[in-house]
């Protein structure tokens, strides 16, 4: 059996022998795109400096929340719904005794954990230490209280000589078998925890620093299950760490819409590196700039929406206070907000909160009190159909 050791090949890379399993290699393997990381953090600093009105922020973030748990559960074979997913966290967790349940209470204590360790300076290049301990921490929180099997709570795999882990499968480029037994898993995560927390890559941009935290903790596998959870937030709470808010979770929408891709690259950059190709890490690297870009802006999307939605919503009271509009056609204008589809005149004066609005009103008063809101810009007409002109 090989004696366990660790080189330094050049400032990115750290090369390991572990006792069973082989030779293993951390490194930068990347040339990240600096124009699109600069345009990534001009994106994520707006965003940091959006209004921080609760309407707008305490919404964005419930929203992400959810959104971020329903992402990684579904990635990990979930089945419910993101509405259902919404549903079951705004419940008291002592309603559920199902594992499926318990999982997303347990996956949103994580989050809230890991943004306890915000940073509220935006520092991109500026990488704080991360400690071995996060590991088993995040673990526990993701795991406790659940019947996964053989999953001890924050503790690591020790396979035994007939016990066989696989990761992957042919649809996503192939399956991997990951380090075996403790001895090897524990000193892959201490060189891995000594080569993120080394002078050359803690100075790297986050984006890349945190998407290949998260590619090496995955080949490590180091858990019996929660790997791919764990591993996520390990990659968000590196994230939060250098003051990228809010996108460091919702970016797991983008892998859970791209999940053919995201679970492929994990296999493509592993093969690259065997094949002692240049770069091997690029492309999984590309794809999280990528989605970290995409994610930003959908966030300044949401934002704006709700600033308009404010806006709107000030507007129109001013109008009622001024006797501009109505009581009716200020009541008929919340009934709209509360509609999930958009109706014609007719349509809407057969709905029956509308119809008992006008019970005692005539279908011409009707009609001209949706006339009066359209020449007031609070309802436009497309395709014969009234919007909320937000």
């Amino acid at each position: 059996m090989a004696e366990q050791s660790k080189e330094w090949i050049d400032d990115n890379t750290l090369r390991v022998m572990t006792h069973r399993s082989g030779a293993f290699t951390f490194t930068l393997g990347c040339l990240p795109d600096e124009a699109l990381l600069r345009r990534i953090d001009d994106a994520q600093l707006r965003f940091n400096k959006t209004p921080t009105v609760p309407e707008i922020i305490d919404k964005i973030q419930e929203k992400v929340l959810v959104s971020s748990v329903y992402s990684t559960n579904t990635i990990e074979g979930g089945e419910f719904s993101e509405e259902e997913t919404d549903s079951i966290l705004h419940t008291d967790p002592k309603e559920f005794q199902k594992t499926a349940e318990k999982r997303l209470f347990n996956l949103k204590d994580a989050l809230l954990w890991v943004n306890k360790h915000r940073n509220l300076q935006f520092e991109p290049t500026q990488g704080k230490p991360f400690l071995l301990a996060d590991i088993t921490h995040l673990h526990a929180l993701v795991s406790q209280g659940l019947d996964e099997g053989h999953n001890p709570v924050g503790q690591f795999r020790d396979n035994e000589k007939w016990q066989k882990t696989y990761v992957g499968n042919t649809e996503s480029g192939g399956r991997y078998q990951p380090p075996k037994c403790l001895k090897d898993i524990e000193y892959l995560l201490q060189a891995w925890v000594e080569w993120l927390n080394s002078p050359a890559i803690i100075g790297q941009h986050v984006i890349v620093r945190a998407s290949l935290a998260h590619y090496y903790f995955e080949l490590i596998h180091p858990f019996w299950d929660g790997n791919g959870r764990t591993g996520r937030l390990i990659e968000m709470l590196i994230y939060e760490q250098s003051g990228y808010r809010l996108s460091s979770s919702a970016i797991w929408q983008y892998y859970q819409q791209n999940i053919h891709e995201y679970f492929a690259l994990f296999n493509h950059c592993r093969k690259q590196a065997k094949d002692k190709k240049d770069m091997p890490n690029q492309a999984f690297v590309n794809f999280v700039m990528e989605g970290m870009l995409q994610t930003i802006n959908d966030l300044h999307d949401q934002c704006n929406k709700l600033i308009g939605f404010l806006l709107y919503q000030g507007s129109l009271n001013n109008a009622k206070f001024n006797k501009v509009i109505s009581e009716r056609q200020f009541n008929t204008i919340m009934v709209m907000m509360g509609l999930s589809d958009n109706y014609t005149s007719a349509a809407l004066l057969r709905n029956p909160q509308i119809k008992a609005l006008y019970s005692n009103r005539t279908e011409r008063t009707f009609y001209r009190d949706i006339g009066t809101l359209i020449e007031e810009g609070f309802l436009s007409e497309q395709d014969g159909k009234l919007v909320l002109a937000i």
